[in-house]
């Protein structure tokens, strides 16, 4: 069963300082795997604990996934160097 997904309004603006065939990848990595198995991604840790990233390229995407609404909501996508600062 596949998740509804969600993306919160400050990783849309962060997507249009991102070149455009980086933004397309990370969609279809979002529609064709994470919301088919969002637990297929790397589970953080620490403070991060009870998020996920999956890592393409040069980038990374940061996501929580909501288990009773069935929704993945993408928090970031962003530069791999870049992608923890003010998560």
């Amino acid at each position: 069963m596949a998740y509804r997904v969600e993306i919160e309004n400050r990783c849309l603006r962060e997507l249009k300082k991102l070149d455009r065939r980086e933004v397309l990848r990370a969609f279809e990595l979002i529609e064709k795997t994470i919301a088919r198995d969002p637990h297929a991604g790397k589970a953080l840790a620490g403070r991060y604990r009870g998020l996920f990233s999956w890592r393409f390229s040069s980038y990374c995407i940061v996501y929580e996934i909501q288990e009773k609404r069935l929704v993945i909501v993408v928090l970031r996508i962003s530069h791999r160097k870049d992608i923890y600062e003010g998560l």
